[in-house]
């Protein structure tokens, strides 16, 4: 199973139709932004706004693209993944501020053997390899906010600035650390800089 972007918005909108909501944020990080985004350029009458934390507009990088990985070093990393499945992988590039906090490496490594598996995560690397969103950048018309920590190991902070220039009106902010999850490091920037987005937005 390789989830594409397409069929990932498409599950937004399942879950938003389901909740009854007509309008919403919509929070994308990681390899959650490119849904996201899709949602927001396709559907922007039901997104009040969008945030992008940590994100990006193409999994592998090409000459007209530097901001991620080159394909090749996704098989590089899907053996270092499937190396080390059952403990938690990657969380040095993940979360360094957390790679020696042993209750965050054991609840790391529980999470992956909960939500994929050694075979399973090929199909994942492959779509996320495999994904541009960047056609679709100009098309989104809802107010955006751009988060990004300045020392990312997983997504460097050039995929951010990308997306910034490429969205309308869209406000970036780089924040410091080296984290790439949100919920990790220097927390309260984050929360500050999403509280007064929201605020800003009309009712």
């Amino acid at each position: 199973f390789s989830p594409s972007v397409a069929a990932t918005a498409r599950d937004i909108a399942t879950v938003l139709d389901a909740a009854g909501s007509r309008r919403t944020v919509l929070l994308g990080a990681s390899e959650g932004g490119p849904a996201c985004i899709a949602f927001a350029a396709e559907h922007p009458e039901r997104v009040a706004g969008l945030i992008l934390f940590a994100s990006l507009a193409k999994g592998s990088a090409t000459a007209d693209y530097p901001h991620a990985l080159q394909a090749a070093q996704y098989d590089g990393w899907l053996r270092q993944l499937v190396t080390e499945w059952g403990g938690p992988a990657g969380i040095e590039t993940f979360a360094p501020s957390l790679a020696g906090d042993a209750q965050a490496r054991a609840w790391w490594a529980g999470l992956l053997r909960a939500a994929s598996s050694p075979g399973a995560i090929k199909g994942l690397l492959e779509a996320f390899r495999d994904m541009d969103v960047r056609q679709l950048l100009p098309l989104v018309s809802v107010p955006t906010l751009v988060l990004h920590r300045r020392r990312d190991r997983a997504v460097v902070i050039g995929a951010g600035r990308h997306l910034a220039s490429h969205i309308r009106d869209a406000r970036f902010v780089e924040l410091e650390g080296a984290d790439h999850w949100m919920f990790a490091g220097e927390q309260q920037p984050v929360i500050a800089e999403i509280g007064a987005f929201l605020a800003s937005l009309p009712m």
